[in-house]
């Protein structure tokens, strides 16, 4: 358990009411520190015993020994070891919460804390051909971070996409299989198969009709099926396909809010063969099954599509933006963007080794052609890099657990 927390000044003025003011680490932290507290200071302790006895602040440092003749100190960190100090306080038995915090100055390293000890678990599919080696090719896999460390293991393997959460279990798309269920121990519940040669990619669930959207991008639509998988209904994306058969839009990802069906596709116009990337996200209304045209436009090859803080949130992949806020860009990375969970705190970006370098040529001065998922945070724009092996690329969806 992390043993120490950033705070602001508010906080530091409510938890030092009627105690003790320490400052924990002579020098520039603590002289901002101070400046800034409105307050007399009390005492003054470092771990360095050359600066014991030296006067700091109008007061003489002290070892942490001096901690003891005080009643109910409060005691602000002002050292970058902030992560020792506070084993060392809490060792002396002072809580965390309540009795010791880090001081506001050091705010700027709290990101970098964060990002270094986050702990969480993610899903994520490749698109890749299946392989039997269990440490690439497509298929679902799970990715365990641990502070500096993460490890990953595949849990299925296929040629997948979309991937969601559908209460207790995941519905996954397997290019071969179709729409399988599967429980949270990643067995398979059941299955639904797809027409052949659809190319599935996206895949979304309404609870108000109770069924499944799966965007076909061979297809030129958007498959509409059941409960128990059977197809009912299609949202073409034009008459294109109708006429010669073959793929104008590459349409990839959906996503369903109330009645309203959101999908985003490489080119409005069906042109992106010719070069035109006119990407959208494209909206249809699910009651009557009309096209109401694109809600987000000037898209180059978008994927992932998600409602995210009340905000509709789209991956930009080729440029590498991720757009929310009106369609704003929060944040912008090196590699092809695909692949979207928030977790309510840290975004996660799936980067695929880019394929389409050629093209990004001139929108970018470092274009990278790594695979990794990317922890990005939206306020401070602070990210860091989970590297994956390059022979496992082609990410598609992620999901935050």
């Amino acid at each position: 358990m992390r043993k120490f927390r950033f705070s602001t000044f508010q906080e530091v003025a409510k938890y030092a009411v009627g105690r003790p003011l320490v400052l924990w680490g002579g020098g520039n932290i603590a002289a901002k520190t101070a400046r800034k507290l409105g307050r007399p200071l009390d005492v003054l302790i470092d771990n360095n015993p050359n600066l014991r006895g030296t006067t700091q602040l109008g007061v003489t440092v002290q070892g942490p020994d001096a901690l003891g003749a005080l009643v109910k100190p409060f005691i602000l960190i002002c050292t970058t070891s902030f992560l020792e100090v506070s084993e060392q306080l809490a060792a002396m038995g002072h809580d965390p919460e309540n009795d010791f915090l880090v001081s506001p100055v050091l705010n700027d390293l709290r990101i970098i804390a964060e990002m270094e000890t986050l702990e969480a678990r993610l899903l994520f599919t490749s698109g890749l051909p299946p392989l039997d080696d269990p440490t690439c090719g497509g298929g679902l896999y799970e990715l365990e971070l641990k502070g500096e460390s993460w490890t990953y293991r595949k849990l299925h393997s296929g040629n997948c996409h979309g991937l969601i959460e559908f209460g207790e279990h995941f519905i996954l798309v397997d290019d071969e299989r179709g729409l399988l269920e599967l429980d949270r121990e990643y067995h398979v519940v059941r299955a639904g198969e797809l027409p052949q040669g659809v190319r599935a990619h996206g895949v979304a669930h309404s609870p108000e009709t109770g069924c499944f959207y799966v965007t076909c991008s061979y297809a030129d639509k958007v498959l509409e099926l059941d409960a128990d998988f059977r197809p009912r209904r299609e949202f073409p994306l034009s008459h294109k396909h109708a006429r010669d058969g073959e793929p104008h839009h590459h349409c990839n990802d959906c996503l369903v809010l109330g009645d309203s069906l959101y999908v985003s596709m490489f080119s409005l116009t069906g042109n992106w063969k010719r070069n035109v990337f006119d990407g959208v996200v494209l909206e249809f209304d699910l009651v009557s099954g009309e096209k109401l045209g694109p809600v987000i436009r000037d898209l180059w090859m978008p994927h992932n599509i998600a409602l995210i803080d009340g905000s509709l949130t789209v991956l930009d992949s080729l440029r590498g933006r991720l757009l929310k806020n009106n369609a704003q860009s929060i944040g912008e990375f090196p590699g092809f963007a695909r692949g979207l969970a928030h977790d309510g705190a840290h975004f996660y970006v799936g980067q695929s080794r880019n394929r389409n370098y050629s093209s990004y040529l001139g929108l970018s001065k470092n274009i990278s052609i790594d695979t990794a998922i990317i922890v990005f945070d939206e306020y401070t724009k602070v990210s860091r890099s989970l590297q994956l092996p390059s022979r496992l690329s082609e990410i598609h969806s992620i999901l935050a657990l």
